[in-house]
């Protein structure tokens, strides 16, 4: 005779101790995010969501990074959250869009997700980026268009390094006179001002 779990979705060992399935993604998903990550600071990373996307690949999160698919079949590339911009839905097009911090002066790095819905992965998402985020400051430079000055340091490490980078407001260029140093300056007083 069988025996009895009583939780729907879950699964007794032989011992008839419960045992709670906590993934609903694919084994090669969680191998590739362990390869990715082996070189991380803190070491192999689990994924605490992840979700499929329409194409079929799938997109993974950690406590560190996110993880992208590539176009080498069953290999992620690992994103520290630090490294994200920021990360929007757009639910009419069914697509997630990401986008990577770059050097000063170069667009960000977008990725598009074609996703049903990204149910709780996305509410990963969302709250790992804002976790990432130490300091965010709007330095006036040109009028009321000016910079936005951002430190982030992974949310999974409170001793890692705080990476900095900062944003012009549109309608500033990298060209005009004398704007990069003004906003390399805005920088180094808003790290100054917090000391990180």
């Amino acid at each position: 005779m069988g025996r009895f779990c009583p939780v729907v979705g879950a699964g007794c060992d032989h011992g008839g101790v419960l045992r709670l399935r906590r993934t609903s993604w694919p084994r090669e998903l969680t191998e590739a995010v362990a390869v990715a990550s082996r070189h991380s600071p803190g070491g192999k990373e689990d994924v605490l969501a992840a979700v499929q996307l329409i194409d079929g690949n799938w997109v993974a999160g950690s406590r560190a990074a996110l993880y992208l698919p590539t176009e080498t079949e069953g290999a992620v590339r690992r994103v520290g959250w630090e490294k994200i911009e920021r990360a929007g839905w757009d639910s009419e097009e069914s697509v997630l869009r990401v986008y990577e911090t770059t050097s000063f002066g170069t667009p960000l790095r977008a990725t598009e997700l074609k996703v049903e819905d990204p149910g709780r992965f996305g509410q990963l998402l969302r709250e790992r980026i804002d976790a990432s985020v130490l300091v965010q400051r709007h330095v006036p430079l040109a009028g009321k268009k000016g910079v936005r000055v951002v430190g982030r340091r992974n949310p999974s490490d409170p001793n890692a390094p705080v990476s900095w980078n900062f944003v012009l407001d549109k309608g500033l260029e990298p060209t005009q006179p004398g704007l990069v140093d003004s906003a390399e300056a805005a920088l180094a007083a808003v790290r100054d001002e917090f000391g990180v």
